[in-house]
Order: structure tokens, then sequence, then C-alpha cells
């Protein structure tokens, strides 16, 4: 018969320890495994001889392995490209014999390489556990692809910052035009790594005319002053005839001389954008290059950053040359009527008033004398100075009326009104005084407007509007003549529109032919009357 031996209670106490203990490793083994598993970077164990001993998931996903595939291999061969292994193994050693690594607590980047054979940039850092057994290695390996992708995009965005300051700067400064085309053309040219840059302005006959271009030293080059002709759909051909960016990331096959031009010159890639100038197509800036690869998605609109400040530019020039070209003829028109005044006074009342100076003095000899005639003398310088005076107050009417003065805008209009030789649809709408400036350039425009409705558009009737509306003066004078007329024509409308845009407004002009002409004009002022 087998006898049963019971254990003392201590033995029955150490077993149950060890039972929790092996449960605990297990729980803990499977945490560790967990904590691998949902890791996002690639982590790897090897042995001192650079084995590789573990791998968790994302060690499979990031290089393409599988597990069983990489286990028992050499690291080396498996993930550092060729050029760096031995390194890789110099250090393997020199860490498993002092423990001392540039990796160690400090992530180094480095290039490593995929199962396909593939570069991508990395950073390592390894540590070294203390485990009893012989000696192992745990490396943390990051893709930092995107980080790159993310810095190489940081750097292009504060390049083209950058590049788009000094052109804005340039702009601001008012450098000459043609210094301004020279910094686009390279800034552009630079910042997306082309061969050559230009920019041409289309010109009425349906040309290109290159105003400007860069080029890297010894690259191919589009000379300055060259007349292009667009007989082939070349990028800048279907900038002229649509009006939005265009490329071409291969000039194969596309007709024509311009295009056998460009291909003989050897680009391969060209991309461009327009330049618009108050609406008008006004010319485009071009890039180009002799790569096989074409330039990035997206260029297109990198350029069109700066040919938009190309077009303030010019649209500041414009605003320069005419602002100058209205001061001057404000100046010729002050000139021409000075001369006018003086030219009326001499041959008008000057003469007449020297004629009464004489008379009066024919009539003090007469009187003196006891002649009859003296009186009918007298009379006679009485008319004379009556016509002086009606002479000097038409002068001074032209000059500015003294209704205007003394009345106002409104008492002025219905002054003008009554002496039309058209009938006229008055229709003043204003409360108190404008102020003097704003008073005269609408008077004089309702007067030019009712003496072209008479005599040179056969006007039947007109309307006149004016109020106050949003701190401006709205005037309007319609007729129902013959129209055709342009402000840029004629000294009268122009000089008109001079005066208006002297005080910040401006004057518009529609005068289709036979459907009558309309002129419309909005003069800041402020709401407080004078």
């Amino acid at each position: 018969m087998r006898k049963l031996r019971i254990g003392s209670l201590g033995e029955i106490d150490e077993s149950i320890g060890r039972s929790e203990a092996e449960e605990r490793l297990r729980e803990s083994d499977a945490r560790k495994s967990a904590i691998l598993n949902a890791a996002f970077d690639c982590i790897i164990t090897m042995d001192a001889e650079g084995r590789i001993v573990e791998v968790n998931p994302a060690t499979e996903r990031t290089f393409g392995y599988a597990a069983e595939e990489m286990v028992g291999r050499e690291l080396a061969e498996l993930i550092i490209p060729p050029h760096l292994r031995e390194a890789h193994r110099r250090g393997v050693e020199r860490y498993a014999a002092t423990g001392e690594s540039k990796m160690v607590g400090h992530p180094v980047e480095l290039p490593a390489m995929r199962a396909d054979g593939s570069e991508f940039p990395v950073e390592i850092a390894i540590t070294r556990p203390a485990l009893p057994g012989p000696p192992q290695f745990t490396g943390y390996v990051r893709d930092v692809t995107d980080r790159h992708r993310d810095e190489l995009a940081l750097h292009a965005l504060a390049d083209e910052q950058a590049a788009l300051r000094r052109v804005a700067t340039a702009v601001a400064s008012e450098v000459p035009q043609q210094r301004l085309f020279d910094v686009v053309t390279e800034e552009v040219g630079r910042l997306l790594g082309a061969h050559t840059a230009n920019m041409l302005r289309f010109e009425p006959d349906g040309t290109g005319l290159v105003l400007a271009g860069w080029s890297l030293a010894g690259a191919p080059a589009v000379p300055v002053g060259l007349r292009v002709v667009f007989d082939g759909p070349t990028p800048t051909a279907r900038i002229l005839e649509t009006g939005l960016p265009q490329r071409a990331d291969d000039l194969t096959g596309v007709p024509g001389e311009t295009a056998e031009m460009l291909r003989g010159l050897g680009f391969t890639s060209i991309v461009g954008t327009p330049v618009k100038l108050g609406g008008r197509l006004w010319g485009a800036v071009m890039v180009s290059t002799v790569h096989n690869t074409p330039f990035p998605e997206g260029a297109e609109q990198r350029i069109s950053d700066f040919a938009e400040l190309v077009a303030l530019a010019l649209a500041n020039a414009e605003a320069r040359e005419e602002l100058a070209a209205s001061r001057a003829r404000i100046v010729q028109a002050g000139d021409a009527e000075r001369r006018r005044i003086e030219r009326n006074l001499h041959d008008g009342a000057q003469q007449r008033l020297v004629a009464l100076s004489l008379m009066l003095r024919l009539a003090r000899t007469k009187l003196a004398k006891g002649d009859d005639d003296a009186l009918g003398v007298l009379d006679r310088a009485n008319a004379e100075l009556a016509d002086a005076v009606q002479e000097l107050r038409e002068l001074a009417r032209g000059i500015h009326p003294a209704v205007l003065t003394d009345r106002g805008l409104v008492a002025a209009l219905e002054m003008l009104a009554g002496r039309a030789n058209v009938p006229v649809d008055l229709c003043a709408e204003i409360e108190g005084r404008l102020p003097q400036p704003v008073e005269a350039a609408a008077y004089y425009l309702v007067s030019e407007a009712l003496t072209n409705a008479s005599k040179h558009a056969g006007a039947c009737s007109v309307r006149v509007e004016v109020r106050r509306e949003n701190g401006a003066a709205l005037v309007e004078v319609a007729d129902d003549g013959r129209g055709g007329a342009e402000a840029g024509t004629g000294s009268g409308l122009r000089g008109l529109a001079d005066r208006i845009e002297a005080l910040g407004g401006r004057l518009e002009v529609e005068s289709p032919t036979g459907e009558g002409t309309a002129l419309r004009a909005r003069i800041p002022c402020p709401d407080a009357a004078r």
C-alpha cells in the first residue's frame, strides 16, 4: 500500500509563491508584447555579433521584411546601406566591448534601406539593457521621411517668402522697370530651380517681345529683345489665347518655329503664368529647364505670386505717369486760361476803357469851350462804360460765377439750365452747401455737358441729377444726342476729369454711338456742410 506524504506548511507556501511569480512574469511578458506590437517606432533587439534577435511589427512594416526573415540574420546586411555596413559593424564591436557609442542617449540620423533597396532617412538610438546572459542591444529606429519632407517644404516656403520680399522691396522702392523685370526673372528662376527665366510683353500685332531674361552660367538663354511669333501651341501662346497659367512637360512634337527654337536650345519643360494689368493681359513670366524632370506641381501658382507683384509695379508706374500727365494738363490749362483772360481783357474791356478815357478828355475839352456837343460825347462815354462793365461781368462769370459763390450750387445750376439752348430736366437734391472746390467741379461738369449737348451732340433734351450720398457728391448729366464722346479726347472732358480726379473723385463717360451721352462723377466731400 502506497503512502502519501503530506508536506509541511512552509513547502505549500513556497509552491503558491512560485506560481504567483510565474503568473506575474507571464502577465509582464504579455504587457511587453502588447507595448512592442502597438509601438509606432521600430524596436530591434540584436546580439553582440549584430544578429537580429527580435523585431516588433512596426519594423516589419517599415523595412518590408517579415519577422522570420529578419531574426537570426545580421542587421547590417538587411537595413544598412552597403557603404555604411563596415562602419556599423565596427561600431557594434566597440559598443559590445566598451559600451561606448554615439547613438547611446543621443539619437543619430542615418540613411537606412528597405527590402526593395530604396533608401530613406531614419533616426536611431540604442540601449544595452542589464539582462543576465550574453549581451544584447535594443535599437529604436524612427522613419523621419515625413519630417524631412516637411522641413524641405518649410525651407522652400521660407525661400519663396524671402524672394517675394525682395521683389516687393524693389516694387516699393520704385526701381526702374527694367531693373524690376531683371530682379523678378532671376528670383523666379532661382526659386524654381530653372535654367532660364524670361519676361515678355504681348504686343498689339499678336507677337511677344522678350523684355528680360536670366539663366544659370552656361545654360541656354532666350535673348532679350527677341520678337516671338506664336505659330504653335507653346505654353506662352496658350497663355496669350486663354489668359491662364500653362505648362509643357515635354516639347516633343509641338509644331511651329518657336517650339523648334526652344527644342534647339535644349529646353524640355516650360512653365509660365500671365501678367495682367487692370484686367487686361499684359504679358507673361516663363521658366524653362533642360532636365528631363519637369517642374513640380504648383509651379504655376508660385510664379503667379511674382506676376502679381509685377502687375502692381506696372500699375503704380502707369498711375504715376497718368498723375504726372494730369498735373501737366492742369498747369497747361491754367496757363491757357490766364492767356485767355489776358487776351479778353486786352481786346475787350481794356480797349473800351481806353476809348472811354479819350471820350472823357474830349468831353472835358468841349465843356471848357462851351461846345454843345459835349453832352453827346458824355452819352457815348456812358454807353461805352456800360459795355465795359458788362464785358467784365461776363469775364468774371467765366472765371467763377458770382451766383455760385453767393447762392450755392443749386442756384448756379438753375441759372445754367435757364440759359441752356436745350430743354433741361434738373433734379438737385442737396441740403446746405458743399465744399467750394466740389461745387465748382460739379458746376463746370454740368456747364461743359450742356455746352457739348447743344453744340456737338445735337441733343433734344438733357437730364441733370445732383445729390449727396455716403460722403460724396454724385453728379450725372445725360443727353439724347448722337453719342460717341470719349473722356480721353478733347480738352473739355479731359480737363473735367483732371479737375475731379484732383479732388479724389472719378469721372465716367458712357457714350455709345447713336444712344446719347451720360457723364457720371463721384466727388468725395465731408458730410458737414461748409
